[in-house]
């Protein structure tokens, strides 16, 4: 082999090789870093290629996409304290105030500044446990103010803009280079010796809803029953009142009409009176009459009468 073109090959192998230690390219999905002997010389958040300087320069590369921290559930102690609509209870749903609840969140991150992340946090994993202490610690103290009813309701979308803007803020005072995205409750659910305590409870309270509507609806019940046993009572009064004044003037009219009758004709008036008492003794088929024959009762049944 011609030593000149084993030079010139040696040479080429060197330049290549330098050439690939110099450049270096950086994807739509990372950010890097360059340190000069371990110090960070400046950062790359645009992709595409670039170089550095071989063997004492270097590159870290952080990714650049939404990062997701995911904590297992955690009890929290929330405020109850208000009273229901109802009056039942002090407290919400029947949750005494100070006990638990389990909250399951989530939140979504990015690393915004890769050199303050790099001297602070360094890798992901440190991310996740640094952001979930945070997050912990940030739900405890806005949850510590709220209610159950709050989770429940159209207030949880500020509940969680709370958290947020306190983990952020809390980040931003330590210089970690990361920006929460968002922070979701997924779940905010009693705990089972908690939800058992509660259904226990709700259930007392509606037997003593039911209890006390039922003596109210007896009461009115006996109340209704009394005033009607009232108007029924004046209504006969009145009834039997009425009922005398008009057999009183029936009567009256009778006398004088039986007057009139014994004015006009007094053989006609005995005789009337006289078939009305017949009418009268004889209206039971068992009666039996034991008379003379000569007795003025039966007169007007004689001969030539």
């Amino acid at each position: 082999m011609n030593p000149k073109f084993s030079i010139f090959f040696v040479i080429l192998s060197l330049g290549l090789i330098g050439l690939s230690q110099s450049i270096f390219t950086v994807d739509e999905r990372e950010q890097a870093i360059v340190l000069h002997l371990g110090e960070p010389v400046g950062d790359i958040k645009k992709p595409g290629l670039h170089f550095k300087i071989p063997v004492v320069q270097d590159v870290r590369r952080f990714d650049a996409r939404i990062l997701s921290v995911d904590p297992p559930p955690e009890q929290i102690v929330i405020s109850s304290s208000q009273r229901r609509a109802d009056g039942l209870a002090a407290t919400d749903e029947g949750i005494a105030s100070g006990e638990p609840i389990i909250v399951d969140t989530f939140a979504r991150y990015r690393i915004a500044d890769p050199l303050k992340f790099m001297k602070t946090l360094r890798t992901e994993n440190a991310a996740y446990d640094r952001i979930q202490g945070i997050m912990n610690e940030a739900t405890r103290a806005v949850l510590g103010k709220r209610t159950l009813k709050d989770l429940l309701s159209t207030t949880r979308g500020t509940i969680m803009a709370d958290i947020r803007i306190r983990v952020n803020s809390q980040i931003e005072r330590d210089n970690l280079g990361i920006e929460i995205v968002d922070i979701r409750i997924v779940r905010a659910d009693l705990t089972p010796a908690l939800r058992q305590s509660t259904v226990s409870r709700m259930i007392s309270e509606l037997k003593e809803r039911a209890t006390e509507t039922r003596a109210k609806g007896e009461e009115r019940a006996l109340e209704i029953r009394s005033t009607a046993e009232k108007e029924r009572t004046v209504l006969l009064a009145e009834a039997q009142k009425e009922s005398q004044i008009l057999r009183g003037a029936g009567d009256n009219d009778a006398i004088k009409t039986y007057a009139e009758a014994m004015g006009k004709d007094q053989e006609f008036y005995h005789f009337i009176r006289s078939l009305e008492a017949y009418k009268a003794s004889m209206a039971n088929s068992d009666t039996r009459l034991i008379l003379s024959p000569d007795n003025a009762f039966f007169k007007h049944f004689q001969n030539g009468q």
